[in-house]
């Protein structure tokens, strides 16, 4: 089988996991090369998250882009969340090297105590009527939260997701000439103002996605998602 020239990086956000992006990952070619890692203090338990921050995760996305990059692979990257940022401050410390991005719920301005609520719906697990949005940020949960303590050891990462976000706000707005910001109307964790601070970035796709949440998407938006990623990998030559 030949192999594509052209490699996607799906890098996904705080308290997330990769299989996030499965609904993507379903619909690209085979002969793509595809790296989803796990970023570092995820999966495990509140402790190893506690002990994770910003610049273990800055050196695991640019670690996997420089090696994408030296294996002579064009680089689409994919972001969620945290996992947005993480993108954009890699991409202007190697000079921009991204054929093109698709950056999904980018908290430029965060609901503050979203995370902590977000921590404690995890733990409330079968105590309130099931919704949707709930459920899926539950799915999309890789840091178990079993007590008290453990919410209480979500705030050592967030504040260092919050040192990220004022690295990027101190960042000029400029990268890749093809970047995509897809918001959710219905985001609990990001607020509206970064849907406007999106529109610094020169050229960038803007569109907020009706009815979806910050870890749900109707299955409209999956389709369109799709689509996105299809436009970028065409354009980069796939």
């Amino acid at each position: 089988m030949q192999t594509s020239s052209v490699a996607v990086l799906f890098v996904h956000g705080i308290q997330g996991q990769p299989k996030q992006f499965q609904f993507l990952i379903d619909a690209l070619p085979p002969e793509l090369e595809v790296h989803a890692p796990m970023l570092p203090g995820h999966g495990s338990n509140a402790k190893a998250f506690h002990s994770s921050g910003r610049k273990e995760w800055l050196a695991a996305v640019r670690r996997e882009t420089e090696w994408l990059l030296s294996s002579g692979k064009r680089v689409i990257y994919v972001g969620h969340s945290m996992g947005c940022l993480l993108g954009l401050k890699v991409s202007r410390e190697l000079g921009d090297p991204y054929a093109g991005m698709l950056l999904l719920c980018c908290p430029f301005y965060p609901i503050i105590t979203g995370g902590f609520q977000n921590g404690l719906r995890c733990y409330r697990r079968g105590r309130r009527k099931k919704d949707p949005w709930v459920e899926a940020s539950r799915a999309a949960n890789s840091v178990p939260v079993r007590s008290i303590l453990d919410i209480l050891l979500l705030a050592r990462p967030y504040t260092e997701l919050l040192r990220l976000i004022r690295e990027i706000h101190r960042m000029e707005p400029k990268g890749p000439a093809n970047i995509r910001f897809r918001f959710a109307e219905a985001d609990r964790l990001v607020s509206g103002k970064s849907v406007h601070y999106a529109g610094n970035w020169p050229h960038a796709d803007i569109r907020v996605c009706p009815v979806c949440s910050h870890s749900y998407f109707t299955e409209q938006t999956v389709r369109e998602l799709r689509q996105d990623l299809s436009a970028l990998l065409r354009e980069a030559g796939v």
